[in-house]
């Protein structure tokens, strides 16, 4: 039986990775492992598994820099002449003022296309991956506002507020790339089995290699990456002695490990090197307290650029105002309903401000345990005993009113916003007004307010974000979907989301996951709708003449979060009642049932 050719495919994208992985099943006479890793990433993966494989392919810049890294034939998953022209015509659907720019392989096809159809549009080629920053910052000075691009610039572009369209593979491009690979392996396949073989023999042995040249640079390695440099590093000072003494043996440690080394110099080749036999050991920690995480800027960034919200035009807006605040230390609190993105928003104000060197503390209340309650309250650990960091409190109105008063107290006495950057965010029920709780934070700390409207208030952006956001799903999923037919964006535009953003997203996947056609339809649009649970409350208009309301009435004009604590519930409704009596705590208590007495004692709970 023939051998199946071990194939090592490296998706710059995640969109090549699934489509890699959908191809596998498909063929019989291969067997193909895919991994997601872009340019550096992508070299790192090849450099620690091409030994396991008889052929890598990957696209683009990336597997031209694999190329050069590996010893091992990499095939490049070319750029398809529909690839090309079905990102333009999603570009075109936007109604954004849009260009392409791409290495000469790209943009070559594209002026072609433009010939051919007559088109007209605006090409910017680059040569370097070191340009595309620069060049994407002059086309956003002109006004550009979407981007068709490979994945060298797709994470610069949402930086900078552009709306990058990233330009997939498809699966006629990925099987010609296989198709070459297995003719390449097979043209070879003596040498091939003579280097699998070597290899086999390297993996397989008790000990493990590691090659250096006279000068110290590595030019093979059984050990991860991370050891590899640290015993490179060691072996360095060891290589004079070596060379002299053609072959040696001793020890060094490791991170209090011990290591024998045996090693060998070789000179009857073009070049002389020293290999070295080495033993490893390594065990990795990890710690984690539930509520409370951590993160860089670089995981700020990651977090906002991967989300829906960085294709929509509230991001553009966002991207502009942490401009404004990047240098302020005022505390910020962010409000909005259920699915408005605010925790995203908090991250990219994070990584945008002058704080984004030192750490971002996310405390989730809605995640406490009583164990990280006390942590962050008590212990000498914790990040509120910490100076010059960012820390956010997210889903404020999840504690109870005890510990919402409590830790405004810490706050306060201890000055954490004096000595940290603050961000605060708190949802607000559909239609109502800022909840107590973020006002009272907000007036005891100065913070900004920063209101994010809700998606039925931005209607008109719906239907860029549903084409852009199809572009993304497009990627993940392994798609090919064009856009929204005229029926099924009318279907959007009219559906008042009550879980915003958040429910976008999800009726846009679910909705492209049942399309087989190019464009999505207003029949599909329309039964993922109908499966969508009706709004928690209803808006209706108790009488004028009523003088005491029924619970139906209360209910019909008071938009209550259900999922908040009692204590913020009573609060909320004592509030609505003392606004319906013009702030007349008597006549408040009256409706409500209550004494006087008690209302104050709710008020300054």
């Amino acid at each position: 039986m023939e051998r199946k050719v071990k194939i090592l495919g490296i998706a710059p994208y995640s969109g090549l990775l699934t489509l890699m992985k959908q191809y596998a099943r498909q063929r019989e006479d291969i067997s193909l492992t895919s991994v997601l890793g872009n340019m550096e990433d992508g070299v790192h993966i090849a450099e620690e598994n091409y030994k396991d494989y008889d052929i890598i392919i990957s696209r683009a810049n990336t597997a031209n820099s694999i190329a050069k890294a590996v010893p091992l034939t990499v095939i490049d998953i070319g750029i398809g002449y529909y690839d090309v022209l079905r990102c333009i015509k999603m570009a075109e659907r936007t109604n954004t003022k849009f260009a392409l720019i791409g290495f000469p392989s790209l943009t070559t096809i594209a002026r072609t296309i433009c010939d051919l159809l007559e088109m007209k549009m605006d090409i910017f080629p680059i040569s370097t991956a070191s340009e595309t920053s620069t060049l994407m910052d002059t086309m956003k000075s002109m006004n550009y506002q979407t981007v068709i691009c490979d994945a060298v610039a797709y994470k610069y572009a949402k930086l900078i507020g552009l709306t990058p369209i990233l330009l997939t593979t498809s699966i006629e491009s990925l099987e010609q790339a296989v198709d070459n690979a297995v003719y390449t392996w097979k043209t070879n396949l003596t040498l091939f089995d003579s280097l699998s073989m070597m290899r086999r023999v390297l993996s397989t042995s008790l000990s493990r290699y590691l090659i250096l040249d006279t000068e110290g640079n590595s030019l093979y390695s059984t050990l991860h990456e991370t050891q590899t440099l640290n015993f490179q590093e060691s072996l360095r000072d060891e290589l004079p002695r070596c060379c002299q003494d053609k072959k040696r043996s001793f020890f060094i440690t490791q991170n209090n490990q011990m290591y024998s080394i045996l090693s060998d110099f070789v000179e009857d080749g073009p070049a002389a090197y020293v290999i070295f036999r080495v033993m490893r050991s390594e065990i990795p920690l990890a710690h984690s307290k539930y509520g409370i995480t951590i993160m860089d800027k670089s995981g700020a960034e990651m977090s906002f650029i991967d989300s829906f919200y960085s294709n929509t035009k509230l991001s553009r807006e966002i991207l502009a105002d942490t401009e404004q605040y990047s240098n302020l230390s005022a505390s910020l609190m962010i409000t909005g309903e259920v699915g408005t993105g605010k925790d995203r928003i908090a991250h990219i104000y994070y990584a945008k401000s002058s704080y984004c060197s030192n750490p971002l503390y996310v405390v989730n209340c809605a995640l406490l345990s009583e164990k990280s309650w006390n942590f962050i309250t008590n212990n000498y650990n914790s990040p509120f005993t910490d100076n010059g960091n960012t820390i956010y409190i997210s889903n404020l109105e999840q504690l109870s009113h005890a510990r919402q008063k409590q830790l405004l107290s810490i706050i306060l006495d201890t000055n954490i916003h004096i000595r940290n950057r603050m961000i605060f965010s708190c949802s607000q029920p559909s239609g109502n007004s800022l909840p107590h709780v973020a006002m009272e934070y907000a007036n005891a700390l100065g913070s900004i307010i920063i209101p994010v409207m809700p998606l039925r208030k931005q209607r008109e952006d719906i239907p860029t974000s549903a084409s852009l956001y199809i572009d993304t799903l497009n990627q993940s999923l392994g798609k090919q979907v064009v856009g929204l037919d005229d029926d099924a964006i009318k279907l959007l535009m009219d559906y008042d989301f009550p879980y915003n953003r958040a429910q976008f997203k999800r009726i846009l996947k679910e909705a492209i996951l049942k399309t087989t056609t190019p464009y999505i339809s207003g029949e599909t649009i329309q039964a993922v709708l109908d499966q969508e649970p009706l709004r928690s409350h209803v808006h209706t208009h108790a009488p004028q003449q009523a003088e005491t309301p029924t619970p139906s009435e209360v209910e019909g004009e008071l938009h209550l979060d259900l999922t908040q604590p009692l204590d913020v519930i009573n609060h909320d409704i004592i509030q609505y009642v003392l606004k319906k009596c013009s702030g007349n705590q008597s006549a408040a208590a009256k409706k409500l049932g209550i004494s006087r007495t008690t209302l104050w004692r709710y008020l300054n709970r």
